[in-house]
C-alpha cells in the first residue's frame, strides 16, 4: 500500500448495492471501499441486515452503512492527528 499525499486526494468512499440477486434468500448485498491519499485501505461486501423492498431502498441502506463507516474513520483519523473536513461518498444512483 502506497499513500500518495502529494495528490491531496482526501478521503473518498465508494458504495453500491445489489438488490435481490441471491436466488434463495433474496438478500441485498452492500459493497464499499475507502481510499485515502489515492490508496484503497478498507473494503467490504456483505449481505444487508434486512430485505429491501426495492432497489432504491437497498441503495439507501448501503449509503447509510457507508456513511456510518465514513464517520467512524473520520473520527479515528482525527484522533491520530489527521484532520479530514469532508468525505465524498460516491454511488451509482
Amino acid at each position: 500500500m502506497v499513500f500518495d499525499g502529494s495528490k491531496d486526494g482526501g478521503l473518498l468512499a465508494y458504495m453500491d448495492s445489489d438488490w435481490a440477486t441471491d436466488p434463495i434468500k433474496h438478500w441485498p448485498i452492500t459493497g464499499n471501499f475507502f481510499k485515502l491519499a489515492e490508496c484503497s485501505f478498507l473494503w467490504q461486501s456483505h449481505a444487508q441486515k434486512t430485505v429491501a423492498l426495492s432497489s432504491t431502498e437497498a441503495e439507501y441502506m448501503a449509503l447509510s452503512d457507508t456513511g456510518q463507516q465514513a464517520v467512524w474513520i473520520q473520527s479515528l483519523l482525527g484522533e491520530l492527528g489527521i484532520k479530514i473536513p469532508t468525505i465524498l461518498i460516491c454511488g451509482d444512483n
